[in-house]
């Protein structure tokens, strides 16, 4: 177990995604809802200047920028509540090392940084978590996930897909291309309520997104029945569109390495047949861009340091 030193500052990355919130060694839901009194049931719940917040119960709407609200800066207090449980603390010195799309980095960055830059006292599931935030970092999501995969020779792309947008970038010989920046309104919960609206036609009712998810993460595993076939049509539809957006912003089967990040990954891989192509690698950590941003981080403090 670490123990705190005044002196010693340590890295958190925290990829804050539509679907999923992600740090190096946790994943939960990115859901948040207020509550003026403490709930009775749930137990994902953080305290802070006293009001409650259920955490991970639910999906966030999505939103061009993510500092619109304060549910963002919520969920990564209980971000950084689980990797310091991770690690063994309760009171830390903190580098926090985030991402945004590279398109967004200028525009978005530097209110990124002060929305997150703020009091960092709070409480997750009754403990107490104390951080001190020396600074915030902000990184190019999706490059980040790839920054250990060598020096990447040649014409490369990046697809980013998560829950509420696609993000493209090539690289070519290990130099991103400003130019060729993408981000698509195109994410995997476009999918998910086509899914629900077909399903709903059918049964007659209302069918949570928790219930379709496992369909689309795992593939339907032999399942023929109605719901399987419903949700396996939208999926080859959804990943159709996928590739064909794709190829709209350079991506060539025959030229292109392509790396496929995040969720909307796993649509591909089970509801397509991008896995027969040769060239495609999939970035199957769904911490990678976290592990990727606090990477990052260390390499730019050491350069500080020289």
């Amino acid at each position: 177990m670490q123990k705190f030193n005044n002196n010693t500052r340590i890295i958190i990355g925290v990829d804050h995604g539509y679907g999923n919130m992600k740090t190096a060694h946790r994943v939960f839901r990115t859901g948040v809802e207020c509550m003026e009194d403490e709930p009775i049931v749930s137990k994902n719940l953080v305290k802070y200047k006293d009001k409650f917040y259920v955490i991970g119960e639910s999906h966030l709407v999505y939103q061009g920028n993510k500092t619109d609200s304060e549910d963002f800066y919520i969920l990564t207090l209980a971000a950084l509540a689980e990797e310091l449980k991770f690690r063994g603390l309760h009171e830390a010195n903190v580098t926090l090392a985030v991402g945004l799309p590279l398109a967004w980095m200028k525009s978005q960055g530097a209110d990124f940084k002060k929305y997150l830059m703020q009091e960092q006292f709070f409480s997750f599931r009754k403990e107490s978590y104390k951080v001190n935030l020396c600074s915030v970092e902000v990184f190019s999501q999706g490059f980040a996930a790839v920054c250990n995969a060598g020096s990447m020779k040649g014409f490369n792309m990046i697809a980013d897909i998560g829950n509420g947008t696609m993000n493209v970038m090539q690289i070519v010989d290990g130099r991103p291309l400003e130019r060729s920046l993408v981000t698509d309104k195109f994410g995997v919960s476009i999918c998910i309520k086509e899914i629900q609206k077909e399903l709903s036609k059918s049964a007659g009712e209302s069918i949570p997104e928790i219930m379709i998810e496992p369909m689309l993460i795992n593939g339907l595993q032999g399942r023929t029945d109605d719901v399987a076939k419903i949700v396996s049509r939208i999926a080859e539809r959804y990943a159709e569109d996928i590739l064909k957006r794709l190829i709209d912003y350079g991506y060539k089967e025959n030229l292109v390495h392509l790396y496929v990040i995040g969720g909307g990954g796993c649509l591909l891989r089970h509801y397509s047949d991008i896995t027969s192509k040769g060239s495609v690698t999939f970035v199957e950590d769904i911490c990678a861009n976290a592990k990727g941003y606090e990477y990052l981080a260390m390499q730019k403090q050491r350069r500080q340091a020289v």
